[in-house]
């Protein structure tokens, strides 16, 4: 598609899909219990919020709450290939915290909940081509991936890209057909390709044919066995009276020091989704996420500099990029962020500007960095650093041990690459 025509389209979507949302006290919400030990939806689908204690080693002490939502949902883009070219069908969808209205995001993502119509509303368009495998398609990728470790309590989705093999669709309002370029323009637009677009896209990054890694995958692996023999989180579920510096107001809950994020609760009215009014909590993060990779070329290889970390909400550590921040500010002094230095100030660095799935964050922007290192840069390594090739990266996203920040900024310096 031309790029003015997808600008027009673009515009058109943003009058014709409108949403608004107010915040309203906690005693106001419909729908929702508030309870000591968690947050609910009276018919016990969509997501909790729970509080929890957590424990690192012996002395290592914190209290917040997380996201449980045990349903395994859908985030599945369909391909169709005409004329030699590669397109993929995305949706303009508006959810309750996008920061710009609509976000251009898969053709399917929904949870369970959602495409089970819990919520008594109209069924999830293209759904059929997710679950029915008697439809004539290929299935490129189905991975099922993590979400992010630091909101959600154990929580992964689906991520599947599929192939029509010339079978045709009707394409649906609010959908368009985007191709590699598009998204590369996509992408340079500030929080306009939706997290999960790119995570999905993240599944489908092809390898190169020529890779010559610098270290090889069982010393990779052993920095995260000997991550987990070193770091031991354990996590109990208390009550929210217990959550120690974090404060019960009426229209909120956060956390005294600004170090996690608030809770807040939402009423909504939309025009262009199954449900036209519903009411929500929803998660606000104090301020921007920082995340940066440092990309240097070894062997004709491009290598990315990962940092192994053991998440409080997930089981198992994972990789995530050489920066990964949440509530970082700009104005106060960051000399003390191991490798922020290579960020700073620096005239060639790679931006990405993009939000978090808007239907459980609210209003959260993640700055995401690329810097490619010159020759005679020096980089000292700490322990839970290594240095990973670009077909290495690829084997640890189909193992799932990559955080989604870490996939997502992957996939935007590699979009070009995508099956």
């Amino acid at each position: 598609m031309k790029l003015a025509d997808l600008n027009r389209w673009i515009l058109v979507q943003k009058k014709k899909n409108l949403m608004k949302s107010s915040k309203i006290n906690i005693a106001d919400i419909v729908n929702w219990k508030i309870e000591n030990k968690k947050i609910y939806n009276y018919n016990r689908s969509f997501f909790s919020i729970v509080p929890f204690r957590f424990q690192q080693n012996k002395n290592k002490f914190w209290f917040q709450p997380l996201i449980v939502q045990k349903e395994v949902g859908i985030l599945g883009i369909i391909k169709k290939v005409y004329k030699s070219i590669d397109y993929y069908l995305l949706q303009a969808k508006v959810e309750p915290g996008n920061i710009k209205g609509i976000q251009l995001s898969p053709t399917v993502q929904a949870t369970k909940s959602n495409y089970l119509q819990k919520h008594g509303g109209k069924k999830t368009k293209y759904l059929n081509f997710f679950i029915n495998n008697k439809l004539n398609t290929k299935i490129i990728t189905n991975l099922r991936l993590s979400e992010q470790g630091t909101r959600y309590y154990d929580k992964s989705n689906n991520n599947i890209l599929i192939d029509l093999k010339n079978k045709k669709i009707k394409k649906l309002n609010n959908f368009i057909w985007v191709t590699k370029k598009n998204l590369e323009y996509l992408l340079k637009k500030k929080n306009l390709l939706n997290m999960d677009t790119i995570s999905v896209l993240s599944s489908s990054i092809q390898k190169n044919i020529l890779d010559t890694p610098i270290n090889n995958s069982s010393s990779i692996i052993d920095i995260l066995k000997d991550l987990k023999k070193r770091i031991q989180i354990k996590k109990k579920a208390i009550s929210f009276k217990d959550l120690k510096n974090w404060r019960i107001f009426k229209n909120k809950i956060s956390d005294n020091k600004k170090k996690f994020f608030s809770i807040f609760f939402l009423r909504i009215k939309t025009n262009s989704r199954e449900v036209k009014e519903w009411h929500q909590p929803i998660i606000s993060d104090h301020s921007i996420s920082f995340n940066g990779f440092l990309i240097k070329k070894k062997n004709n290889t491009n290598h990315y500099l990962l940092k192994a970390v053991q998440e409080p909400g997930l089981v198992l550590p994972r990789f995530t990029t050489t920066i990964s921040i949440k509530n970082f500010n700009y104005k106060t002094r960051n000399s003390n962020i191991r490798f922020y230095n290579f960020f700073k100030n620096q005239k060639d660095i790679i931006k990405y500007v993009n939000s978090d799935e808007g239907g459980r964050f609210y209003k959260n922007e993640t700055h995401n960095l690329i810097r490619v290192l010159k020759e005679n840069d020096k980089v000292f390594l700490a322990k839970n650093f290594i240095w990973v090739s670009h077909n290495q990266i690829i084997d640890l996203i189909k193992r799932d041990l990559l955080t989604i920040e870490a996939r997502n900024l992957f996939a935007s310096f590699n979009i070009d690459k995508v099956i």
